[in-house]
């Protein structure tokens, strides 16, 4: 499927291009017959005019051995892998489906949740994560359903495995797998591996390679660091001590001075709050508040069914940020924006800034966004993203935004993207779609792929390039059962600034 979409009054104003889609999956043989779904990207360069633009996703692709589906029950069996990706050398005009990593040695599955970064010091060396299920937790007789029990705490999910690229996101192999088996009082499995959830990675210019994941177990975010492309992960200690994480831990690197920031969302006097912590110098700060209460995974009901069944949305992540170039003003190098529900009960954009070392922290009214659709429709917007480019000779920076929203008893989502600057030095935001009437088809739990990545591509002139990944169901929807839905597959929509 190709949409174009464009405005030419918009497209003038803040000279941006108009916007391109394109299947990454779903066009080819060995995609069409399976699902793909919830992605994560990253920028690689092997040589040549073009870098390499390399999306990992939840993929389905010949999964039959493994993993069997009926109409109310799944059943996962030792093998299955859900480590999938593809790539494109020609700006995402094309798509090469990469394949998928089997589980190593002492891991029986590989679970989605892609999280993936290039090298900061190897523009070659790209990382690739995924949860997974040790042996040691794995059923004789397979998975069935959901993959916690008990309290929820306990998961077949044990850590996450780590694979590795030397020639861009062509082709990955294992590196290694991570686990915390530290004993928790009230959860007897933890000694096998905590339950892992999430996943998110990032590189600084020398090379350092940073992994976490929230540790259902214990609340807290965990976090590994590599000295390097070819060290060893350890774990590191943990940025929100004292605090239960209740969300995916969220990774950005400062392009200025390699200090990495984490952020997630963490249970507070009876609401979901974001807070940031910052590792400089080998250590952590304190944890800093940085938005108002905010919704924690909400689901959207689009008011009308699919198949025989209600079309709802499960949604993941509700927050996206990035460190950049401040404004003048010195005070706004960490921008974020981050989802809130209204009176009426639909979804909007709320925004914040802080200083580069999170001393000051502030909500940023115009950068929010509660927009109405068509006849002044409610709206729901969800899944916020924020990519920072610092800017270079000839290359001013900028900061890009992108998000879904739903209106109206429609089967359809939308995505917009907009720049988070200012006009006469007042925040602004002025949103654009970049895709519009995008079928949605989930499963009957509502999943349709929980978060979306978004990732600069390159350059064009003085124009910066930018690529949103979501999930497409263009193809059809001929089935909607409790664990999977027909069909599911990736797009992509560009776009230049």
């Amino acid at each position: 499927m190709k949409v174009t979409a464009c405005l030419l009054l918009t497209c003038v104003l803040f000279l941006s291009a108009c916007s391109n889609s394109t299947s990454v999956t779903g066009k080819d043989k060995q995609t069409a017959a399976g699902t793909q779904s919830e992605t994560a990207a990253t920028t690689s360069w092997v040589g040549g005019p073009n870098n390499r633009i390399v999306v990992s996703y939840n993929d389905e692709t010949d999964v039959q051995q493994f993993i069997t589906f009926t109409q109310n029950d799944r059943v996962v069996t030792t093998g299955a892998s859900l480590m999938g990706w593809s790539y494109s050398d020609d700006g995402g005009a094309n798509w090469t489906y990469g394949g998928k990593v089997s589980p190593p040695k002492g891991w029986a599955v590989l679970w989605g949740d892609p999280a993936i970064t290039t090298s900061g010091a190897s523009y070659q060396t790209v990382f690739l994560a995924n949860l997974a299920v040790p042996d040691s937790k794995m059923p004789a007789g397979g998975i069935h359903g959901y993959f916690y029990y008990g309290t929820g705490q306990s998961s077949y999910i044990g850590g996450a495995c780590i694979a590795k690229s030397t020639d861009g996101g062509k082709t990955f192999a294992n590196y290694q797998c991570v686990s915390n088996t530290q004993p928790v009082q009230g959860i007897p499995d933890t000694p096998q591996g905590h339950f892992y959830d999430g996943g998110s990675m990032a590189s600084t210019s020398k090379g350092e390679i940073f992994a976490a994941w929230v540790d259902v177990a214990t609340g807290l975010i965990d976090v590994y660091r590599s000295p390097s492309a070819s060290g060893s992960f350890s774990i590191m200690p943990t940025p929100f001590p004292n605090m239960v994480a209740v969300s995916h831990a969220k990774l950005r690197v400062s392009p200025y001075d390699d200090s990495i920031y984490v952020a997630a969302q963490v249970l507070g006097n009876n609401a979901y709050l974001i807070y940031m912590n910052r590792w400089v110098n080998g250590a952590w700060g304190k944890p800093v508040l940085v938005s108002n209460p905010s919704e924690l995974y909400p689901g959207i009901d689009f008011g009308t069914t699919v198949q025989g069944s209600e079309l709802t949305l499960r949604t993941g992540p509700q927050f996206g940020f990035d460190v950049g170039a401040a404004s003048e003003g010195g005070n706004d190098a960490v921008r974020m924006l981050y989802t809130r529900r209204d009176d009426t009960g639909h979804l909007y954009l709320d925004a914040s800034a802080c200083a580069a070392d999170l001393s000051n922290c502030w909500s940023v009214s115009g950068w929010k966004f509660q927009g109405g659709g068509p006849n002044n429709s409610a709206v729901d917007t969800y899944n916020p993203d924020v990519v920072a480019w610092r800017g270079f000779i000839g290359l001013p920076p900028t900061w890009q935004a992108s998000w879904a929203y739903h209106y109206g008893n429609a089967n359809f989502v939308n995505v917009s993207r907009a720049t988070l600057g200012y006009v006469n030095g007042n925040a602004f935001i002025f949103p654009v779609d970049i895709l519009q009437n995008t079928p949605v088809c989930s499963d009957t739990r509502g999943y349709w792929g929980d978060y979306d990545a978004m990732v600069l591509t390159g350059f064009q002139n003085t124009s910066s390039l930018w690529m949103r990944f979501v999930t497409d169901s263009s193809a059809g929807c001929t089935k909607r059962w409790e664990y999977t839905a027909d069909a599911q597959h990736v797009q992509q929509s560009n776009y230049s600034y």
